[in-house]
């Protein structure tokens, strides 16, 4: 008979990556995270700021 913590990596997939993922890659994932969501806004500025800037020339409601 085996006993049940041979399993438990199996059992408990997030105990298993935080014990093996987070202790060494911790502040890489917190440093990816953080650069996601700064692209992430970026990309939203890239996004809005031509239709934004042509409304703020033509000022179409004055």
């Amino acid at each position: 008979r085996r006993p049940e913590t041979s399993f438990l990596w199996f059992t408990s997939p997030y105990k298993t990556l935080k014990f093996i993922l987070w202790r060494r890659y911790k502040w890489a994932l917190i440093l990816a995270l953080l650069l996601l969501i700064l692209l992430l806004f970026l990309g939203i500025f890239v996004y809005a700021f031509p239709n934004y800037a042509a409304m703020k020339l033509v000022k179409p409601f004055n």
